[in-house]
């Protein structure tokens, strides 16, 4: 009689366990459902950023053969008769080392010499009407450095003569401003007399090369021809680069302490692997102090040790920067997972979101200074970062800005044009001012980036 209530409570009992055991199934069942809402949306590691940035921004080509130098040689009186500068013995000896090619200019003939470099320069006769617009065109088609000696007067058997204003050299320079490399030309003032009169003439040095390179031709020039001995020879710089940012410690930039950050740099761009919290980030940086406890107007630096030389494009100086930062956690995340299934990828066109009102930079440091220093815009701060369990966002410095310091200087490339008594000849100098203003030289450098530093910080 008393058993089947001790039954009856038994199963009471067991049937609370079960409840108890499939509520919590469900529970967890619903918790796991949450999760998979939720899911991270960007990879764990920066393993694949360096590949990220080749892959979506390209790296520019600076793969000029530093070996193959190429000597172009006027003949004409100025190269007959340098010997007789000390400039000129001075030039002609990196040249005599590092000169692959020999070709003469022997008026419309434009030859391939073989023999000793030395040698032939010290055989160079006059030769009229000589083909230099095709001779700087063939040095711009070249994969190589090239270096042309001259006297810069184009004299063709045409009625316009010697074409005395002539901007002949704009289309070669133009070719290879835009391959991204540099042009220096070199001008040593020197008289020749020509039919009893005295003409005030230029030898011309036009080194096509890439500042870039290791060993390269101009560099090889500056240390054996020291330019301030000769206060007399005039230099101008043309170049199609980028004028990188230089680090302070050769390497990266100098983050803020706080961040605690792991570095790695790649020459113009760097990744950075922000340790800590969010929570600090801005309590300690965006809320930073003076010494006397004060707020500080955009809280403490948060990237600085970056300098860029305004003056690196020679006719050009960088009036102002530009600071952007840009989302990249999809787009990072979708090349991370095909790079690990080891699929093979070619040059990837993406368009990041840009982050407003996250990251400036201190615009008077820079001007006065030409130093980048970037803080947090605390006044307008609202960055939307939206990756789990990290974001990724590129900070991207670029050219805003830039102004034209041609001014006179590009008239020390004229002189007396022999042909025509009382005429100045003003082809090189043409050929430079057309470069200078030409639109797609400016669209080239205009907006281009200067450096960039990839970022993966926790979640916001």
């Amino acid at each position: 009689m008393d058993a089947k209530p001790i039954i009856t409570r038994r199963m009471t009992y067991h049937n609370k366990i079960s409840l108890l055991i499939t509520a919590v199934i469900g529970i967890i069942i619903a918790g796991l459902s949450l999760v998979s809402c939720k899911k991270d949306n960007v990879p764990y590691n920066t393993a694949h950023l360096a590949e990220f940035h080749i892959l979506t921004e390209g790296v520019e080509n600076t793969d000029l053969p530093n070996d193959q130098l190429a000597l172009f040689v006027d003949f004409s009186n100025c190269i007959a008769k340098g010997m007789s500068s000390p400039f000129y013995q001075k030039m002609v000896s990196p040249l005599t080392a590092a000169t692959k090619e020999y070709w003469s200019i022997k008026g419309k003939d434009i030859q391939k010499e073989d023999g000793k470099v030395f040698e032939l320069l010290n055989n160079v006769k006059e030769e009229d009407y000589a083909a230099l617009d095709n001779a700087i065109n063939q040095m711009a088609e070249r994969n190589g450095e090239s270096v042309m000696l001259t006297d810069g007067e184009l004299f063709t058997q045409t009625a316009t003569k010697n074409n005395p204003n002539n901007p002949y050299m704009h289309d070669a320079f133009k070719k290879w401003l835009l391959k991204g490399h540099d042009i220096h030309i070199i001008a040593e003032p020197y008289q020749e007399v020509y039919k009893g009169q005295t003409f005030n003439k230029k030898r011309f040095y036009i080194i096509f090369t890439d500042d870039r390179i290791e060993g390269n031709i101009y560099s090889r020039i500056s240390e054996v021809v020291n330019l301030e001995d000769f206060p007399q020879i005039d230099e101008f710089h043309l170049s199609g680069n980028y004028p990188w940012a230089v680090t302070q410690n050769g390497v990266t930039s100098v983050p803020n302490a706080v961040l605690a950050a792991e570095l790695k740099g790649y020459g113009p761009m760097e990744i950075q692997d922000w340790q800590v919290d969010w929570k600090n980030i801005l309590n300690f940086i965006m809320n930073g102090v003076d010494e006397q406890g004060n707020p500080l107007p955009n809280g403490e630096k948060l990237i600085g040790g970056l300098k860029i030389n305004k003056n690196a494009f020679g006719c050009y100086r960088i009036k102002d920067i530009d600071v952007k930062v840009y989302d990249i956690n999809n787009d990072y995340y979708d090349i991370y997972n095909r790079l690990e299934a080891g699929e093979k990828i070619g040059q990837t066109e993406i368009q990041p979101i840009e982050i407003p009102n996250f990251i400036i930079a201190d615009a008077k440091e820079f001007k006065q200074h030409g130093n980048i220093d970037l803080y947090f815009d605390i006044n307008n701060f609202a960055p939307v970062l939206s990756g789990k369990p990290f974001n990724y966002f590129k900070i991207e410095i670029s050219i805003k800005e830039l102004e034209n310091i041609l001014g006179n200087s590009i008239d020390m490339f004229n002189f007396d044009s022999i042909v025509q008594s009382g005429t100045t000849n003003e082809s090189i100098s043409e050929s430079l001012k057309n470069c200078v203003f030409d639109p797609e030289l400016l669209k080239q450098l205009n907006g281009k980036t200067l450096y960039s530093i990839y970022v993966k910080s926790d979640k916001y």
